[in-house]
């Protein structure tokens, strides 16, 4: 009788993971970093980078770290993915406004100073993210994202 209480294993797929851990504190420090990084080392040259943290950072950080998170839970990263990222994501971000606005006729200024200054300094400050992140990243912090 007993050998009718036992349950036939069911063929279900094995989950396979890959997902990967991330680093909190290094992430965050990374991300908020980066573009302070580059707008201090570029200032004595130029005034230029430091207004571009206070104008494209906020930007930076709310569409980089989605971004981020979501391929860093899935891929292991360098500082160049890190800077293909951010200039993949400024591109996919402004180039459609940029070209709306020539399309209809209007004012396209706003939109393609910042396409054309994020495809400088986005690449610049995902790179500097990815060597900070690089550097502070501790595998007794990860957590699953």
């Amino acid at each position: 009788m007993t050998e009718m209480n036992v349950i036939p294993s069911l063929p279900f797929w094995k989950a396979i993971s890959t997902r990967h851990l991330v680093d909190p504190t290094a992430f965050a420090l990374a991300m908020a970093g980066g573009p302070i990084l580059v707008g201090v080392l570029g200032a004595p040259l130029l005034l230029v980078p430091s207004f571009a943290v206070v104008f494209g950072g906020p930007l930076y950080l709310a569409l980089g770290i989605p971004v981020m998170l979501f391929y860093m839970s899935r891929n292991t990263v360098t500082p160049a993915a890190w800077a293909g990222l951010a200039f993949v994501a400024n591109l996919v971000l402004f180039l459609p406004i940029v070209m709306v606005a020539v399309l209809t006729g209007g004012s396209h200024d706003g939109p393609s100073l910042f396409l054309f200054f994020g495809s400088i300094f986005a690449p610049l400050w995902g790179l500097a993210s990815g060597f900070i992140y690089g550097h502070f990243e501790r595998d007794f912090y990860k957590q699953t994202i």
